[in-house]
């Protein structure tokens, strides 16, 4: 057994060390950082109830610990979970998770199998016919390290401490990425899909559908292609979902009017300021909010988070349509709109990054060649180790330095990298 296979199996241990110290938690210590009465996880058991029995105050704040933020059709996701009780359904759901990252960890591998069949002129030495090859051979060592790396990072721990549901996340977009690579009507079909109940888990990943769209804008000669065919197949899912979702709000418009409030009002459940609200999220537009916030200046929420959304997905959009590299575009396309997500939105979390992760490595073992790629594979280890580290730091100075900005920093960086990398690969 060679040193990455000996880190592999060190990660998977590791994995399973970060579920049992959860289940200590949760089970047997009644404390206040993390008891069966305060976690995210019930707000999921919860929600799996109340779709059955209360249905029009699903997005109600005052009926959960934390507030339900998600689309309607995702809260039958955790019924069965929640029909066997807050302690029942919560050791299931953390098993299901556990299983569902080796699923991931396989998609991966998929995805750059895929990838590589068709790009045979691309540089690529993996030996990538079966998985077991994975293990066998030394060209392979770099998927692998990156797939142990993936599930030894520290927001695993922190998703399963929590009981979030960023793991059938990431399962969603990957399992999306991988149908639409492989072409044809059927697969572009069952990657909207998948992308669709990513959205219905996580809203804000709506960002990601115009990097879906088969759009390329040659700067040299001024043309525009647009494939609308292809466009309609990949937004089929998608939207049939979204409206599906819709129904549901406009038979109950409260459910609709809770849903904005919850999700664009910027408000968090348990801020740590008195009259400013102060709380551990590093997305930009937190901090920018909190900052007003301390000067005495009242801007819409939405409207700032508005703003500073395109400041950041306009230039990469247009770097991403002018690029050159069609072969990948996609992949990295889903890389750029969910680090953009990372970046703007009001709520980001450690354990989030478990949707970035996937992305983020299939950015670095394709692009060997990339000249930042070495600046790119310091800011993923810095996110994988000190990120709770960063958590730490901010809880233990936030009265006097209010901002959580080292996370921030990092994916401004990664940003910056990614800009770079379609910068150098336009018309």
């Amino acid at each position: 057994m060679n040193k990455t296979q000996t880190f592999l199996f060190i990660a998977i241990f590791a994995n399973t060390i970060y579920l049992l110290i959860t289940f200590i938690f949760f089970y047997f210590l009644d404390n206040p950082v993390m008891s069966f009465e305060n976690n995210d996880y019930k707000t999921f058991h919860d929600a799996g109830l109340i779709i059955l029995e209360d249905l029009p105050d699903l997005y109600d704040p005052s009926l959960y610990l934390f507030p339900f933020r998600y689309f309607p059709l995702s809260a039958y996701f955790f019924i069965p979970f929640s029909l066997l009780g807050l302690k029942g359904g919560y050791f299931a759901f953390q098993i299901f998770n556990f299983f569902l990252n080796f699923i991931n960890m396989y998609l991966i591998f998929k995805i750059v199998q895929i990838y590589k069949n068709i790009n045979p002129k691309i540089d690529l030495r993996y030996k990538l016919d079966s998985p077991r090859q994975i293990f066998s051979h030394s060209e392979n060592e770099s998927i692998l390290h990156q797939n142990a790396v993936y599930l030894i990072m520290a927001a695993q721990f922190m998703n399963y401490f929590l009981g979030q549901i960023n793991i059938l996340v990431t399962f969603f977009t990957l399992a999306s990425v991988f149908y639409f690579l492989k072409g044809g009507t059927k697969n572009d079909l069952l990657g909207g899909f998948f992308l669709g109940f990513g959205i219905l888990f996580k809203p804000t990943l709506i960002l990601i559908l115009p990097f879906i769209i088969p759009l390329t804008y040659n700067r040299n000669n001024k043309k525009l292609l647009f494939g609308l065919n292809q466009t309609i197949l990949r937004f089929c899912g998608t939207i049939v979902l979204l409206v599906i979702s819709g129904i549901f709000f406009l038979i109950y418009p409260k459910m609709l009017t809770d849903f904005i409030e919850v999700n664009f009002a910027g408000k968090y459940t348990s801020n740590l300021g008195d009259d400013v609200g102060i709380n551990p999220s590093f997305s930009l537009t937190r901090i920018v909010l909190t900052f007003f916030g301390l000067i005495g200046l009242n801007f819409s929420n939405f409207l700032v988070f508005i703003a500073i959304m395109f400041l950041f997905w306009l230039p990469m959009y247009f770097l991403y349509i002018s690029s050159s590299d069609q072969s990948n575009r996609l992949i990295f396309g889903y890389f750029a709109g969910i680090l953009i997500i990372s970046i703007v939105y009001f709520d980001t979390w450690p354990h989030h990054l478990i949707v970035l992760a996937p992305f983020l490595i299939l950015f670095i073992i394709l692009n060997k060649d990339f000249e930042r790629i070495n600046a790119v594979k310091s800011i993923h280890y810095l996110l994988v180790t000190i990120i709770l580290g960063f958590w730490l730091l901010f809880y233990l100075t936030y009265k006097i330095f209010p901002f959580n900005i080292g996370g921030l920093v990092l994916l401004i960086l990664l940003y910056y990298n990614v800009l770079m990398y379609f910068r150098n690969k336009h018309h």
